[in-house]
C-alpha cells in the first residue's frame, strides 16, 4: 500500500472516529454548599441518576426523529442535546443535537 493511501486512510478514520463522539455540557450540583460546575459528558460516561428515572424520560422521541430506545433505555433532554441513557446503570448510549 502506498503512502499517500495509508495516510489519507488514517485521517479519514480519524475524521470519522471524532464525529461520532459527540459530546455536550451539562450543569451538575456537587455537594451542598458548593457551586454548580459544567462538565462534559459523551458516550459511555454515566449520567446523575435522576436522567434515568422513568420520570426523567422524553417522550417525543419519534416526533424528534429520534431512534426507537431499547426496553431499558430511554432518551431524556440535556441542555441541547437528545441523550439516550441505559436506565440500569445511568450510561450514555447515544447524543444527537436538539435541532434548531
Amino acid at each position: 500500500m502506498s503512502r499517500t493511501l495509508f495516510a489519507s486512510l488514517c485521517i479519514t478514520g480519524a475524521l470519522l472516529s471524532a464525529a461520532s463522539t459527540a459530546t455536550f455540557a451539562i450543569e451538575v450540583l456537587p455537594a451542598p454548599g458548593t457551586g454548580a460546575q459544567m462538565v462534559s459528558l459523551g458516550k459511555g460516561d454515566r449520567v446523575p441518576p435522576n436522567y434515568a428515572l422513568p420520570e426523567s424520560a422524553f417522550t417525543g422521541w419519534k416526533a424528534a426523529g429520534l431512534k426507537q430506545p431499547d426496553i431499558d433505555s430511554q432518551w431524556v433532554q440535556m441542555g441541547d442535546s437528545f441523550v439516550l441513557v441505559r436506565r440500569g446503570n445511568a450510561v450514555i448510549q447515544d447524543v444527537q443535537p436538539i435541532p434548531k
